[in-house]
This record gives C-alpha cells, sequence and structure tokens, in this order.
C-alpha cells in the first residue's frame, strides 16, 4: 500500500536546489557501516539491545564514547569521564529535557542573535520568554550579556552555539567561553551549549566543549553532542555531557525513569561502530567531504557574487552566511530564487525580532560540488538581478 504521508522531514520541489536545508546527502550515510554493526548487535545471542535501556544510557556505548571523545583534538584530548555523559534521543530532544530540567514556565532564556532558527519553538513549548543577545564574528557577544546582566536581567538559561555557529559558522573564542563561563557561575544560569559541529572541523579544531571549562561541583554547562552529524540522523541519538551533579538530574528526570535509557538500540549500534572502528572512518571521511564542498563554495562567493554578498569562510559546520550588499532584502528575493530554481534560508528566519533582513544562511551539506555550483549560479542571477 502506498502511503499519502511522508516519510522524511525534507522536502524540496522538483527542479529546485535548496541550500536552506542543514542535512547530510544520501550519499553520505554509511549504509555500510551500519549494515555491519547491525549485524553485530543482532548475532550475538543477547536480547540486552531489545528490552528497555539502562536510564543514563547503554553503559557499554557511555564508556566507548568517553574514550572515543578523549581522543578527540576538538576535545582538546582531555579525559572525558564515562559518569559525566547521558545518552539523548538526538540534540533537540536533549534540549527540550533540559529545558524541563532547568526553567519553569515564565522564566527566560538568553539565545544568540541570530540564532538556530527552529529552536525558539523548543521554548515557546516551555512557556519561555525568548531574549536575543548580539553576536559577531566571534561568536556571542560577553560585553553585551554582561550588561544585560548588570541591569537586573535574569536568566535561568543561555542556549548558545560555540563551534560553527548556525547560522553565521562563527567560533566563540576561547577568552569568551571563559567569560560565559564565569558570568553563569556568578548570576546562576545554566549554558545549554549545542555543540552537534563540534568534531566537523576542516583545519585546526575549535577549542573545546564548554562543558570541559565547568570546573563547578554542581555545573552550570550542559554541552550537547549528536550523532546525527557525524553518523545518521534517522539513528535518533546523542548525548550530554556535564557535571555529574546536572547528569544526576537527567537520570532522575521522569521520561527517563518511566521509558529507560533513551534510543537503546541505536545506542547499542552506535557502540558497534565504535568498537569497530567504523564511527571513527566515518568522521574522517566527513571531514574530507566537506571541507571539499564547502572549499566550492567559498570559492564560488569570491569570485561569481564578489561585490554583491560578504561572509566569513566558516572553519567547520554546515553553513554560510551571507550579507547582501547595495540594501538588498533576503525576504523579498526568495520568491524570484525559487521560480529561479534555487533557495535559502533568509536571515529573519534566525532572528527573535525579525531582524537581518539583509542576510540569509545556505548550507553546503546536502548537494555535491557540481550541483551546488548550479545552486549558486542560479543565486548568483538572482542576487545580481535583485
Amino acid at each position: 500500500m502506498t502511503s499519502a504521508l511522508p516519510s522524511l522531514l525534507i522536502s524540496i520541489p522538483e527542479g529546485v536546489l535548496d541550500l536552506g536545508w542543514g542535512h547530510p546527502s544520501p550519499d553520505l550515510h554509511p549504509t555500510e557501516a551500519l549494515r555491519i554493526a547491525s549485524e553485530r548487535v543482532l548475532s550475538q545471542q543477547s536480547a540486552v539491545p531489545l528490552q528497555y535501556g539502562a536510564v543514563q544510557g547503554f553503559g557499554p556505548l557511555l564508556e566507548a564514547l568517553a574514550d572515543f571523545l578523549s581522543s578527540q583534538d576538538a576535545y582538546g584530548n582531555q579525559p572525558v569521564d564515562p559518569g559525566s555523559l547521558f545518552l539523548t534521543a538526538g540534540a533537540s530532544q536533549g534540549i527540550d529535557l533540559a529545558t524541563t530540567i532547568c526553567a519553569q514556565s515564565g522564566d527566560t532564556v538568553f539565545v544568540e542573535e541570530p540564532t538556530y532558527y527552529l529552536i525558539g519553538r523548543i521554548f515557546l513549548d516551555h512557556g519561555l520568554n525568548v531574549v536575543g543577545i548580539p553576536t559577531d564574528a566571534n561568536g556571542l557577544d560577553t560585553e553585551a550579556l554582561e550588561a544585560m546582566l548588570r541591569d537586573g536581567h535574569r536568566p535561568r538559561l543561555l542556549y548558545v552555539i560555540p563551534a560553527y555557529q548556525n547560522p553565521t559558522g562563527a567560533t566563540l573564542s576561547p577568552d569568551r567561553r571563559r567569560k560565559l563561563v564565569q558570568l553563569a557561575q556568578e548570576y546562576g544560569f545554566t549554558i545549554l551549549a549545542d555543540e552537534v559541529y563540534q568534531l566537523l572541523h576542516y583545519g585546526p579544531p575549535p577549542p573545546p566543549p564548554l562543558a570541559t571549562m565547568d570546573d563547578t561541583e554542581e555545573g552550570s554547562v550542559v554541552s550537547l553532542g549528536s550523532f546525527s552529524k557525524i553518523l545518521a540522523p534517522g539513528l535518533r541519538l546523542g548525548w550530554v555531557h556535564a557535571s555529574p551533579d546536572i547528569v544526576q538530574r537527567f537520570v532522575d528526570s521522569g521520561v527517563a525513569a518511566s521509558g529507560g535509557g533513551l534510543s537503546h538500540f541505536a545506542a547499542a549500534m552506535a557502540q558497534a561502530t565504535l568498537e569497530m572502528g567504523l564511527l571513527q572512518k566515518n568522521v574522517a571521511e566527513l571531514r574530507r567531504v566537506y571541507a571539499t564542498r564547502r572549499d566550492a563554495v567559498s570559492r564560488l562567493l569570491t569570485t561569481d557574487l564578489a561585490g554583491h554578498v560578504d561572509f566569513n569562510q566558516p572553519d567547520g559546520g554546515y553553513f554560510f552566511w551571507l550579507t547582501l550588499l547595495d540594501g538588498k532584502d533576503a525576504d523579498g528575493l526568495l520568491p524570484t530564487a525559487q521560480e529561479a530554481g534555487v533557495s535559502y534560508r533568509p536571515g529573519t528566519a534566525f532572528s527573535s525580532v525579525g531582524g537581518f533582513r539583509d542576510s540569509l544562511r545556505v548550507s553546503f551539506s546536502l548537494y555535491e560540488v557540481g550541483d551546488l555550483a548550479e545552486a549558486l549560479s542560479r543565486l548568483g542571477q538572482v542576487i545580481r538581478s535583485g
């Protein structure tokens, strides 16, 4: 029977190259590695992966993940304790659970301005007041944040994307990271650090995750990682990295106590990929492919759109943030772009106050270099004639 209901989140009209989606392309899914992992999991004559899982998460994966992260340059080669990890059903679910644990309806959450365009929905679902904090090329402006705190603003949470920010591609500088953690400790708010792009660097690694800088016993940072960006989003598997006290709050949550470990079978699959070295190979391949795509987009923007857009090349992640010159409006150009067979995400989508009308985000993760070149050629024609 053919279903009329969709099977995927992504939906792109035929004939359109849509640069608005920050998704991996189908050819980058490691189907063979996951087939091998699933056979390993199911051939072990054990019902453990099919039962309710331990509340903190599948123990063998917590240990293997801690070893893996400890070996990564992007974690500063610092030892990660398995007890500081909690497995989630992806970063979005982890953020939702963290909001449940750390905030109540009516509280305020600070976000970067601009920020990930769908995060506001999670906070609004929880009845939070969303307030934007300015950013620049070095990430969140901690001086502006401190000024707001001194003026009496008291957030319960602060949501930040420290490495290869979505949408700007900026990376929070080491000095600002230290200042941010200091402010969280001084003013008593919790940082939700969405660090899903931490391992996708295409050159020198970013500074280590914010959780590694949190030296208080009670903790003030919840760092969130995701297998969606390094293995496959369909697994719906991620992790929290935080102080043991914060991890215990996740363990004590109602949803974890009732249902047991989140994405338990997927966790067993991920553990198998680590045990066999398959995840490590996949991360290396993703860095290689994405670096090639990023470099191609940078060249095309520099040559075909010189004098029409301003941008900074990201050092990792998925995105370029383009600022249109000559007063052009990204929202106004979008219908014309879609008629020309290309689409993007306008800057207003990433603002809590409808700002950034002269900006847009394009992703290089979904398409191969040839399609990216065609998409940017179409976009260039629209911008030059707009």
